[in-house]
């Protein structure tokens, strides 16, 4: 491949096998000619490995750097991908994910725009998966998941600017200039150093970021509660690393906390007094009918009543995150990293 490729999409991968169908996504899409596919990662599994080659193969636009690193691998992987890349736009998608066949044109799309620095779209939830993954995805698209939802929705069909921390990280594009004026991915800044990307891009350099609906790819959400436990632990600690980090303060972003520890005061005083009992029983049915909306609500969008489960998905959801949240306020520094093996199944 000769010629400036219009797009470079970096995956950076720990060699699951899910990452076999992102790439024949991206071959299938329009003008995947015209682009590069640059997957930063490693192979373990050797039968991975073998379609994976298959696929380069046939396929000159595939470009791999097979790296790995000790500390910050998802950050150091991106930043290897874009500094390795060709095109003036670079876009970042994860490896458990399957673009459209239109998503190509739909990132390039923003950047007519010069003040345009960077885009992101929509992750949805996807069909022909187990109904615990349906679930995770549904909390997270779900009014009980505050400003988040609106990463997991296309919403209106024009593309609109947003606020950093509307990013969502599985599916963005940046122009390379700005790639190389923020000095990328910030290795030890991690996980969430997709967020504090996007915050220096936007607060301290003045670009633009637009949520672009119609770049639309499927995320494959954590198959098990426990999986999901530990994604939603990993969103309220670094929620308070942004904050530490210097970002602007989002205090609905502080909700699960208070709602954490409102808990453990009530039940402990219950023993105490009465009156406790009550404020108890008062707060927790004011917060389960509203997690009862939430779950009426989703099953209203998605048709499927299926969705009311979420009803009992929403109350880990955000005490995970609010317990994060008070760990990372006492003991900064946790070691966040995914111990994954590289033949989990998607």
């Amino acid at each position: 491949m000769n010629e400036k490729p219009i797009l470079s999409v970096v995956i950076p991968t720990v060699g699951r096998p899910m990452v076999l169908r992102a790439v024949e996504s991206l071959l299938t899409a329009n003008r995947s000619s015209e682009m590069e596919i640059i997957v930063a990662g490693s192979f373990t599994d050797q039968v991975v490995a073998g379609k994976f080659d298959e696929l380069m193969k046939n396929n000159p636009q595939i470009i791999h750097l097979p790296v790995s690193f000790p500390r910050g691998d998802s950050s150091e992987k991106k930043n290897a991908g874009w500094r390795a890349s060709r095109s003036d736009i670079v876009a970042f998608i994860d490896d458990d994910v399957v673009v459209g066949r239109d998503w190509p044109e739909a990132v390039l799309e923003p950047f007519l725009q010069n003040s345009v620095g960077l885009m992101s779209g929509p992750g949805l939830v996807p069909r022909d998966i187990s109904l615990m993954s349906r679930l995770a995805g549904w909390t997270l698209a779900s009014r009980a998941a505050g400003y988040v939802q609106e990463r997991y929705l296309t919403g209106s069909s024009a593309p609109r600017p947003v606020k950093w921390s509307r990013l969502i990280g599985c599916n963005m594009a940046y122009r390379r200039n700005v790639l190389e004026e923020i000095g990328g991915f910030d290795p030890k800044f991690w996980p969430g150093e997709e967020m504090l990307a996007a915050f220096i891009a936007t607060a301290r350099k003045g670009y633009s970021l637009v949520f672009q609906p119609k770049a639309v790819l499927h995320h494959y959400p954590r198959t098990s509660y426990w999986l999901f436990l530990k994604q939603m632990f990993g969103y309220g600690a670094t929620r308070i690393r942004l904050i530490r980090a210097g970002t602007d303060f989002e205090p609905l972003t502080l909700i699960p906390m208070f709602l954490f520890i409102t808990l453990i005061i009530l039940a402990v005083a219950s023993f105490i007094a009465n009156i406790f009992l009550t404020a108890l029983l008062v707060f927790t049915t004011l917060y389960l009918s509203f997690s009862a909306w939430c779950a009426c609500l989703k099953w209203h969008d998605e048709r499927d009543p299926g969705a009311l489960l979420i009803f009992f998905i929403i109350p880990g959801m955000h005490l995970s995150y609010g317990l994060a949240e008070w760990i990372e306020l006492i003991r900064p520094g946790m070691d966040l990293s995914v111990k994954q093996s590289a033949h989990e199944k998607p």
